[in-house]
């Protein structure tokens, strides 16, 4: 035990309250130290500190590992100064009197991030051209493209939905269209007409327009190439890899397989569109490297896979998929190698795209993910009735509709704004969740029932794929993690902070 009448004391106010500086035996000691939040792990090169708050992440040694456990271990006592030292090289030790105050500046960046973006209103929407579809995929969540309903959208809709977009940007200078379904292309004639006048409407709202379409990639003539190619129309093709799968997965409404029309589709594309983006599925026990394989074997150049989706619609219970976990570790292995072909993609000054690119983005610039993505905030769905959700994949659940290109207005903050994960309290405490961002709302609810929450076993998978890419990503020199800073200018640029 430290005698109190042997300890000097310099505090800078006479006060123990704040973090002060004693001597004793001739030796200095700092008390009442707070350490930034961190998360420690090991690989099998080594161990790595990710520093929570300064999105940064450090490989250290033994010695540094067991000097930071036991300082965090040490609940506000006497700390060496040469362990503070230690500790201030990686940005560990909390400048502030109390952890509270570092808490409430992040708060106030945070609330002010969500607040700009408000006033943008909502930029960007998902227009269901039609809630119909010519296939009849096994993991369908909006049931066979119908959403609850069916149909496809009348003219005066979408050109009002347009006009509502204009409406409802605010000071956005610019604003998008995706084209989505159902099958979008069951109704081209629309996306057509649309396009024209979402142009001219955006032309005298002083906008900058851009438009998307996510298709199955099987009514893709000449006509509709010539005029994606005219109008910059990007696509994001549905395609499950191999032709085993695909035809499995995704056959035609009379069951017939997909993968020729598709393929012979894609091939069509290639020369217009040389950045290809594929996005696929993964379902029941299917290879997601096998996926990939056959996906860039196609000819596309930025593939995205997902897990298969529960159906949630009418209020349903969320339908089982087949053996969750076992599933998840089959990704995890997968989006280990993905990560390493990313690093060995930089070291070679390009960027291969998909999903480890897109995650990695927080981490190269410094802003935090306080969001997955724009869902309810600075993007909406519009479906063929013209009702308006808070993204695609909510279409037809009544309890999410926000209302209609009639009455609804983006004004002010909403509880999307809200539910940042330094508000979410199972988000909050995760060392991951300015690289995470909380998790699909549609994924959230439909495991949990509460789109606020996610489930342990996502949570777990990001978290073990998140450290892959940390551990790769500090091993970086200066000269690659510049060359990263300039390749992601373009995609940062309108991203929430």
């Amino acid at each position: 035990m430290v005698d109190d009448g042997d300890v000097r004391r310099n505090s800078g106010g006479g006060t123990l309250f704040g973090p002060y500086e004693v001597e004793y035996g001739g030796r200095k000691y700092f008390g009442n130290v707070w350490m930034r939040e961190f998360h420690t792990f090991r690989r099998a090169d080594g161990i790595y500190l990710f520093v929570v708050d300064q999105m940064a992440v450090h490989k250290i040694s033994e010695a540094t590992a067991r000097i930071i456990d036991k300082v965090s271990c040490s609940s506000g006592g006497l700390v060496p100064a040469s362990m503070l030292e230690h500790l201030k090289v990686f940005d560990l030790v909390e400048e502030k009197d109390k952890p509270a105050s570092r808490k409430a500046e992040s708060n106030g960046k945070r609330d002010r991030a969500a607040g700009n973006k408000a006033e943008l209103g909502v930029s960007t929407i998902a227009l269901f051209v039609a809630q119909e579809c010519n296939m009849r995929c096994v993991y369908c969540y909006g049931r066979g493209g119908k959403y609850a309903g069916g149909g496809t959208m009348r003219d005066e809709t979408a050109l009002r939905a347009v006009d509502w977009l204009m409406e409802n940007s605010k000071s956005a200078e610019k604003v998008q269209i995706f084209f989505f379904g159902g099958e979008p292309l069951l109704n081209f004639p629309l996306i057509k007409k649309t396009v024209g006048y979402a142009k001219a409407r955006a032309s005298g709202f002083s906008k900058k327009i851009t438009f998307g379409i996510t298709t199955n990639g099987s009514l893709i003539t000449d006509e509709i190439v010539s005029f994606m190619k005219d109008e910059n129309i990007r696509p994001l093709i549905s395609f499950d890899g191999t032709r085993e799968i695909q035809n499995r997965q995704r056959p035609f409404r009379d069951g017939n397989g997909s993968y020729d029309t598709v393929y012979a589709s894609v091939q069509k594309l290639r020369p217009v569109f040389p950045q290809l983006s594929g996005r696929a599925t993964v379902y029941g026990d299917s290879d997601p490297c096998e996926i990939k394989d056959g996906m860039s074997r196609a000819g596309f150049t930025a593939c995205f896979l997902t897990k298969a989706s529960r159906v949630i619609l009418d209020g349903e219970d969320a339908t089982e998929t087949a053996d969750d976990e076992a599933l998840s570790h089959r990704m995890i292995a997968f989006q280990q190698k993905e990560w390493i072909r990313l690093f060995q993609s930089i070291t070679e000054r390009r960027v291969e795209q998909g999903d480890p690119a897109r995650s990695l983005v927080p981490l190269v610039t410094g802003q935090k993910r306080y969001f997955t993505c724009g869902v309810g905030k600075w993007f909406a769905a519009v479906s063929v009735s013209g009702d308006i959700y808070p993204c695609h994949r909510f279409v037809g659940q009544d309890d999410t509709r926000m209302g209609t290109i009639a009455d609804y207005r983006a004004d002010g903050l909403n509880e999307y704004h809200r539910s940042t994960v330094d508000a979410l309290p199972q988000c909050s405490v995760c060392w991951a969740r300015y690289l995470c961002g909380g998790g699909c709302a549609y994924e959230n609810k439909s495991r949990t029932g509460d789109r606020r929450m996610s489930d342990a076993l996502s949570c777990a998978e990001m978290r073990a794929t998140l450290e892959t890419g940390l551990a790769l990503y500090a091993r970086l020199d200066d000269d690659d993690r510049e060359f990263l800073k300039d390749a992601y200018q373009s995609i940062v640029k309108d991203r929430l902070p």
